[in-house]
């Protein structure tokens, strides 16, 4: 038993800060929180951190395999909409992965996670010319730094149906893997979803075997929808049918679906996904990187949650671009909505590892945590806690990073080497830039 010594626990949503307490550890979940708990359980490790413990940060949409894209130093064509960017770059990029880059890019990936105090992420992945076994070298970087997560491989058209069906079989291929692994006694960290791309570069086809492999499998599925006007205009004329209704009359729309963005979706798609109490992943800052617009029908979603679309892990800067974008397009909504998006990754983590409890600093919730070393000069309470996170706190003061009772971060030091992790991206990196400007 591990005892967290005289912390005070902070909940973003709803927000609240207790007077300090102990929160007792075992087997990896919260086994008591109170006073007084280190002098009952005199045997136990004793860790003092100080400062604030607040439930683990999760982010509810990324892609690892670009972490190696930050300062990409390739000539990319240019670029007159979204559709010509994925060409000319994104595409340009995934194609170039190969077993090393990919692997690299999992451990960097996880590795920037777990620094800005994230716990968990809900992972989006491609490489084409790479992709029978590529999500066992994802989680790779997952299980090296000890990180809970939800992977899959985004099944897509784009470079013929048999690449599309491949992709396919790669997250069923995954998902059984893992499921032979629990059933034989194992408690992986991470768990499958079954990917696509977009539904503009999804034919019947490879939709019907997304749909049967969800169904297969019991997972969901995790696709971009509308993230550009053209993705939803492209469903109309191709199918004569909105995105949201092709994908529900494939089955494709439940309880695990993840779609991510849905700038362009109508007013009836918002009603049929919360109908299917989907989720839906808003990514603030990817989109005005994009250029693709603002979602403004967010708050109109019942499980809307907080992504980076592979903008790196950091999550309280996440929220705040949210925020503030929201405010910039003139919304009166307050922070407090953005940290509950927050707060909502933990329920869609319950729906892939049933039988846990995430989100919560309680007896009976994994021991998912992050510690902040956080000196306000002004008080910290329960009313006040969205202020707090808007105009002050950072991922610069997340302390340690605990997932499932272990430390993954301490004091600020990776208990995974890091070094070695950020040698092998520069490395990598090289070659990554090779492979593009060999395949433009």
């Amino acid at each position: 038993m591990m005892i967290i010594e005289n912390v005070r626990v902070l909940h973003f949503s709803p927000g609240s800060v207790s007077e300090p307490m102990d929160i007792a550890i075992e087997g990896g979940k919260i086994a008591e929180v109170g006073k007084g708990l280190a002098a009952k359980h005199p045997k136990a490790e004793r860790v003092s951190p100080g400062g604030y413990v607040s439930p683990g940060l999760v982010c509810s949409h990324n892609h690892f395999y670009s972490a190696l894209a930050r300062g990409l130093s390739v000539s990319i064509a240019p670029s007159k909409d979204f559709a010509q960017q994925l060409k000319n770059m994104w595409w340009l990029l995934d194609r170039a992965l190969d077993e090393g880059i990919v692997r690299a890019s999992g451990l960097a990936g996880a590795a920037d996670a777990a620094m800005a105090g994230v716990t968990s992420v809900v992972d989006h992945h491609a490489s084409p010319e790479f992709i029978e076994g590529s999500l066992d070298v994802l989680r790779e970087g997952f299980d090296t730094v000890g990180l809970r997560g939800v992977l899959c491989y985004e099944a897509t058209d784009r470079n013929g149906v048999p690449d599309g069906l491949a992709g396919v079989r790669e997250n069923e291929r995954f998902a059984r893997k893992l499921d032979a692994e629990r059933k034989a006694g194992g408690t992986a960290l991470v768990d499958a979803a079954i990917g696509a791309h977009a539904p503009f570069t999804v034919g019947d086809e490879t939709l019907a075997a997304l749909s049967a492999t969800c169904k297969a499998t019991g997972r969901g599925l995790h696709i971009h929808v509308a993230e550009d006007k053209f993705d939803a205009v492209d469903s109309r004329y191709r199918f004569d049918k909105d995105i949201c209704v092709r994908l529900d009359d494939a089955g494709l729309l439940g309880p695990k679906t993840i779609l991510g963005h849905g700038l362009f979706l109508t007013q009836s798609e918002v009603e049929l996904v919360n109908e299917r109490d989907c989720f839906i992943a808003h990514n603030a800052r990817s989109n005005m990187n994009n250029c693709v617009g603002y979602n403004d029908k967010i708050g109109q979603y019942k499980n809307a949650v907080l992504g980076t679309d592979g903008i790196g892990s950091d999550m309280i800067e996440e929220a705040n671009f949210a925020f503030f974008k929201h405010h910039d397009a003139g919304g009166t909504r307050w922070m407090d909505s953005y940290l509950e998006m927050l707060q909502n990754g933990n329920r869609l983590l319950e729906r892939y590892f049933p039988g846990k409890r995430l989100g919560r600093v309680e007896a009976g919730y994994e021991a998912d945590l992050t510690f902040w070393d956080y000196d306000p000069p002004t008080p910290l309470e329960s009313g006040n806690v969205a202020g707090h996170v808007a105009f002050g706190m950072s991922s610069r003061m997340v302390s340690s990073t605990m997932v499932a009772g272990k430390f993954i971060v301490q004091d600020r030091k990776p208990l995974f080497d890091a070094r070695a992790i950020a040698a092998t991206g520069r490395s990598e990196t090289r070659r990554l830039w090779q492979r593009m400007e060999e395949r433009k």
